[in-house]
């Protein structure tokens, strides 16, 4: 899904962070630019339709009248094409934004119009959102403290729901589809309303650990709908444009909503959610889901979802199962119960196929260095073996099927030109057969065997519409359905008969074409959605769509009573939402927009390197610093440049650090100015400047794959400290000029995290530094910790051992302490010290509960642990024991809605001596987190 900016906040600093890859591209990418005075679009050589299609849009979106506003900024949109991950963002901190250019090969999820169309109009609303929120308090901050400081202000006041809600109601009315006319996008908040799942306010905002929550993009979407249809189309800027400049300190949105809707912000949310309850079928037809029978029934405690049910030949079924608590993973059931096959490879979608044996899916496999490159490769797993092999590499490959013999697969394959294909490979040894293509179609899902020499497969056509194809090995492709704006998915074949699931009458129902006269007949008629069919010669099975996940349902074939259908169902609406203020907006579609042309010139990738964009003040005690932040557009170059004044010293510096990633190791440097620090010595007073310099190479790698994310760092730098004596005495004394490396090797291994998962199921990690003097000192610091991740005795229960190991030299403390103790104790720099440690953590009540719209409590969860920290005296002959032992409580939180964070407090009982007081006892201390992180 398209992503807002994040930022992180702590007392009176906030920093920047979202979902850009610093140096993610490799340096082979040549990029070219189309630069207006409303946009700049920088994309890669061989995207120039998509460049030119995008530019035309954003101006006309530029050029009409926008219910936000008329400001207009210009924005730098960058095109990027080599991941598989379908995203896009607008972010603050810089100004930019970042389409990916791989769409979803989920039907249902963001529908069938041109991917870089939806990005266009859904992230250039984000675009206007940002130009217009500048205002009143919210530019004051801006001045203050640049795009940070805007970002923090209107996120303050603008809640986040509304951002993504008004961009996807713009996607919706200015297209034909977008995600307000598709019933999966709706039916979310239906599912809830017809299980009577009356969640509070608070619940809906924050979500949940054990029910389904959507998020908050379809609450923002009816919200903002209603807020149009009700009160007009000027209705939101005038909140928005109030809250933002905060007219009212406290609350600035909702008592905007109460000033220019004449209800409460509570009255508001209910009149609307009233709204769409009365205007949506929330009564069941009680033929529906007649015959159905139930293969599995949802958990209580925790969503458990069932995907793509396959029916074996003995009887059992085969089906994906995820759930809070649990990976992914393929799983057989039959009489006796269920047996998991195997967890699945980290993927990006749920989708796989199966046929006599054989499961055959596409994995998520990342570059190793470059963040923004990534494939799709395809694996085939052998259920009775369990066994899997892996059948291509460095690929992007989607949506794979298997033949009935074994031997050969179809894919999706999805290059970085654009271009979209269907590949016929062979399965033994994943060599390319056969290519299957064509000019109308702009890109192909869900392909699968007919037979040997056909393929039936969904198509969405260059003008957004989609239908069921039959394309035929020699490359001749027919239409099975006639072509809509009704999204249609996950076909499959029986008999010949191609079961599907399409969007009809405000619901995804279950629908079959004949292949020998292309008769189309409704099979199911349900209150929400039936997906991932799979029929046999006598039954159906497939997974329904209710507010407690994917359920299985199965339905004897002799018990379904099908009805004709007929063309004017496709010319129908596909859902009972209707669009607000659609004849006002939509002044004109986008399939109708001519297309610029625009002038295209080489974009040079040094390009305003030094991008300063924000600024801000930072106070840890006893150090005041006020920093400038930079980081120019393609994200290559990080820059800061900083004063610096130390109370305690009462000194003042100057610096300046700067990291370059564009290569394949990171180049940072750095440089710190220090003016007249003091020091007295036998009566003398010593004066000085002193400069530290430091320069050094680091390589991330990113090793991921199969069931594991893997990353490893390593670096090196060098660090040279220079002092120029001042004052009166500077000939008295010595200057302290010295230098020394520094190297580090990091390195993480872990498994998927379940959403109740504490920390990884299995997994580890280790860090090593060896720092060391290399001029005038003998001096040296080795320093060691690791942790590992192990299964508690419940599935969301997580053992963590940890250890540390450190040494230094017994000459000089030339390099800072960063050994962990035991807690509940003073720390201690010693020569040599050593750490063991046991935690056991786990959940004690997820309470859903908050207060406010401030504080929202969504975990509370424990720990007990041991530690024991050996520390060695000078010549390494003496030892102490520092062992502690005691509990933790966390509570796991959200702050106005919007902001995670964590914290707790800890007792520790010491069972030794503390070394700086003496005493033994019982220590208590607060936990507090470090950031706060947007989610």
């Amino acid at each position: 899904m398209p992503r807002l900016l994040c930022f992180t906040f702590l007392m009176l600093s906030f920093s920047f962070s979202n979902s850009q890859e610093f140096g993610g591209n490799p340096p082979s990418v040549r990029w070219k630019q189309i630069s207006t005075d409303t946009a700049r679009v920088i994309f890669p050589e061989g995207r120039d339709s998509a460049a030119q299609r995008i530019a035309s849009i954003v101006h006309y979106l530029a050029a009409k009248n926008n219910s936000l506003g008329t400001k207009g900024d210009k924005i730098n949109i960058v095109l990027q094409n080599q991941s598989t991950v379908s995203n896009g963002y607008v972010g603050l901190g810089p100004y930019r934004s970042e389409f990916l250019l791989t769409p979803s090969f989920n039907n249902f999820e963001l529908g069938s119009i041109a991917w870089s169309d939806a990005l266009a109009l859904h992230e250039y609303r984000h675009v206007q959102q940002y130009n217009n929120f500048r205002t009143g308090m919210s530019k004051v901050m801006y001045y203050l403290f640049g795009e940070e400081g805007l970002a923090v202000a209107i996120n303050a006041a603008i809640p986040d729901w509304f951002y993504e809600g008004d961009a996807v109601y713009n996607e919706t009315v200015h297209t034909e589809q977008g995600r307000g006319r598709i019933p999966f996008f709706t039916n979310q908040y239906k599912s809830l309303w017809l299980d009577r799942k009356n969640y509070s306010w608070m619940k809906l905002r924050n979500g949940s650990l054990k029910d389904y929550v959507p998020n908050h993009y379809p609450l923002g979407y009816f919200l903002v709908n209603y807020g149009y249809e009700k009160y007009g189309s000027d209705f939101w800027k005038k909140v928005t444009q109030d809250a933002a400049a905060y007219k009212r300190l406290f609350y600035p949105f909702q008592q905007a909503i109460k000033q220019h809707a004449g209800v409460d912000y509570k009255t508001f949310r209910k009149q609307a959610f009233d709204h769409y309850k009365l205007n949506s079928d929330m009564q069941i037809n009680q033929e529906a889901g007649a015959g159905e029978q139930k293969i599995t029934n949802p958990t209580l405690s925790y969503v458990t979802n069932y995907f793509f049910p396959y029916q074996l030949d003995d009887g059992s079924v085969l089906y994906l199962k995820s759930s809070y608590r649990k990976r992914p993973a393929f799983v057989l059931k039959d009489n006796s119960g269920e047996h998991v096959l195997r967890i699945k490879d980290i993927s990006l979608d749920d989708e796989y196929s199966y046929r006599n044996g054989k499961i055959v899916y596409s994995a998520y496999k990342p570059d190793i260095r470059w963040g923004w490159k990534n494939y799709g490769e395809i694996r085939i797993v052998d259920i009775k073996s369990g066994q899997q092999k892996k059948i291509t590499s460095k690929t992007k490959y989607f949506t794979p099927d298997i033949s009935s013999d074994g031997n050969k697969i179809v894919a999706v394959n999805y290059e970085t030109d654009g271009k979209c294909e269907l590949h016929l490979l062979d399965a033994g040894s994943g060599n390319l057969l056969k290519r299957i293509e064509s000019s109308e179609i702009n890109v192909f899902t869900d392909p699968k065997f007919i037979d040997d020499s056909s393929i039936v497969a969904c198509a969405r056509f260059n003008d957004g519409q989609m239908s069921l194809v039959r394309a035929d090995v020699s490359g001749s492709i027919t239409r099975l359905t006639p072509s809509s704006y009704h999204v249609i998915g996950f076909p499959n074949v029986q008999n010949g008969k191609v079961y599907f699931t399409a969007s009809f009458n405000g619901n995804d129902e279950l629908f079959v074409v004949h292949l020998d006269g292309n008769r189309i007949f409704q099979v199911t008629n349900s209150g929400l959605g039936n997906y991932f069919v799979n029929a046999s010669a006598s039954k159906l099975v497939y997974s329904k769509f209710t507010a407690d996940g994917y359920q299985l349902k199965e339905i004897n074939l002799d018990k379904v009573d099908v009805k004709a259908v007929d063309q004017s169902v496709f010319e129908s609406p596909a859902n009972k939402f209707a669009v607000a203020r659609e004849d006002e907006f939509k002044s004109l579609l986008l399939t109708e927009l001519p297309l610029r042309k625009f002038s295209a010139s080489q974009y040079k990738k040094s390009t305003r390197l030094l991008n300063f964009h924000s600024w801000r003040p930072y106070y840890e005690d006893p150090i005041f610093t006020y920093t400038l932040y930079g980081q120019n557009i393609l994200n290559t170059l990080q820059t800061e440049l900083y004063y610096l004044y130390n109370q305690d010293e009462e000194t003042n510096a100057v610096g300046f650090s700067t990291t370059y990633g564009a290569f394949f190791p990171y180049v940072s440097a750095g440089t710190e100015y220090t003016f007249k620090r003091t020091d007295t010595l036998n009566g003398l007073t010593r004066q000085w400047n002193q400069m530290d310099n430091r320069i050094g190479l680091n390589v991330p790698l990113n090793f991921s794959g199969g069931r594991f994310f893997r990353f490893l760092n390593v670096g090196s730098s060098y660090v040279f400290r220079f002092e120029s004596n001042t004052g009166p005495t500077k000939d008295l004394f010595a200057e302290n000029n010295f230098s020394y490396l520094s190297h580090f090797i990091n390195y993480s291994q872990q498994v998927q995290t379940a959403r109740q998962h504490i920390f990884p199921r299995l997994g580890y990690n280790f860090s090593l530094q060896y720092r060391h003097a290399i001029s005038k000192y003998d001096s040296y610091q080795f320093f060691s910790s690791a942790n590992m991740y192990l299964p508690g005795f419940i599935s969301n229960h997580s053992i963590v051992l940890n250890g540390a190991f450190q040494q230094r030299d017994t000459f000089r403390l030339l390099f800072s302490n960063r050994f962990p103790y035991s807690r509940g104790y003073n720390e201690a720099y010693l020569s040599r010290m050593w750490k063991l440690g046991a935690n056991y953590h786990f959940p004690i009540w997820i309470p859903d509960w908050g207060f406010a719209n401030i504080l929202y409590i969504q975990r509370i969860r424990g720990n007990a642990f041991y530690d024991l920290t050996r520390v060695y005296s000078r010549d390494k002959t003496i030892t102490a024991d520092q062992r502690s032992a005691g509990g933790e409580i966390y509570f796991d939180t959200n702050w106005w809605n919007q902001y995670p964070l964590t914290f707790g407090f800890r007792v520790s009982s010491r069972l030794d001596a503390d070394l700086v007081t003496g005493q033994k006892g019982t220590y208590f201390e607060f936990i507090l987190p470090v950031s706060i992180i947007p989610r």
